[in-house]
């Protein structure tokens, strides 16, 4: 995947330079509940020149692995705490300049969801917190999905 997305950067920094979007399935279950393999497609813009909690950004690390992550720290001296929905452990320090991209929309089952929505940032504020204090048994998966997909 890391090798793809290398090819591509290129073609992806030039169309986000001049204004444009990118589309494109994400892969791997980071951020399940709300980003699904094979279900959804996230639409990438430019990044802000700061992102806030909750904003999505896609990012390289260090070692070269492209990664879809949320904002769950702002941290001293610019640098971000992410993690993903399905995940525990949060990625300190990634810096600005390994940031290529944010999440603008998420296209759901065919159903365009801005990221200025009330749903997309009420969840990406409630289910950060929330994680810590539930397991993510399937029951509470299938609560959520009734909820933000009416």
């Amino acid at each position: 995947m890391a090798t793809y997305f290398a090819d591509l950067l290129p073609v992806m920094a030039e169309q986000l330079s001049s204004g444009g979007e990118v589309r494109f399935r994400p892969r791997g279950t980071s951020m399940l509940p709300f980003l699904m393999e094979g279900r959804d497609e996230v639409v990438l813009v430019s990044p802000p020149e700061r992102l806030k909690k909750g904003d999505i950004p896609f990012y390289r690390r260090d070692d070269g692995a492209f990664v879809l992550h949320r904002v769950v720290g702002l941290e001293s001296g610019g640098l971000y705490s992410l993690c993903g929905d399905n995940q525990y452990y949060r990625e300190r320090g990634v810096r600005p300049d390994q940031i290529i991209a944010v999440v603008k929309a998420v296209y759901r089952k065919g159903r365009y969801i801005p990221a200025s929505s009330a749903a997309y940032r009420l969840r990406g504020a409630l289910w950060p917190p929330a994680k810590r204090i539930i397991s993510l048994p399937k029951r509470a998966y299938h609560k959520l999905e009734r909820i933000f997909h009416k």
